[in-house]
């Protein structure tokens, strides 16, 4: 198994939101969600372009979220607090995400075709069309920290 830390590097906003409408906003939004690093809520992303470009919509907020889902620059992690998480995605092969409680960090965790769920799946006879699944712990510097 293998893993990889998910995308920190600038983003390119016009590829981020694939097909959609690329206006100021949310090139402002995309420079925010560079900003953000890890694991994140649609408030957490809001809070922290409202910084860049005071008065900013939450509903624009959660239109840039849907937009970068739809391209698969963002994928759906879990929830913190009722709230959806999204981490920055880069695509690519199917893989899982392994997500710090501590500090948000998101790591990639490669997922192998015939891994042992999709395996016992098969044994009970089921036919795996799709699958997800989110890994929670502490990362190493955070493991540390708490002792």
């Amino acid at each position: 198994m293998t893993t990889a830390a998910h995308p920190t590097e600038p983003l390119d906003a016009a590829r981020l939101y694939g097909r959609g409408r690329l206006s100021a906003a949310r090139r402002d939004i995309a420079q925010a969600l560079a900003s953000l690093g890890g694991a994140f809520t649609a408030e957490d992303l809001h809070a922290a372009v409202s910084a860049l470009r005071p008065g900013i919509g939450v509903a624009t907020v959660y239109r840039a979220v849907a937009a970068m889902a739809e391209a698969n620059s963002l994928a759906l992690v879990g929830a913190r607090d009722g709230s959806t998480l999204y981490a920055r995605c880069a695509g690519g092969k199917h893989h899982h995400h392994l997500i710090c409680t501590g500090c948000g960090t998101v790591v990639s965790v490669a997922c192998p075709v015939d891994g042992p769920l999709v395996r016992s799946a098969r044994e009970a006879g089921y036919t795996v069309t799709a699958h997800e699944v989110t890994l929670y712990g502490l990362c190493p510097t955070c493991s540390k920290e708490r002792g």
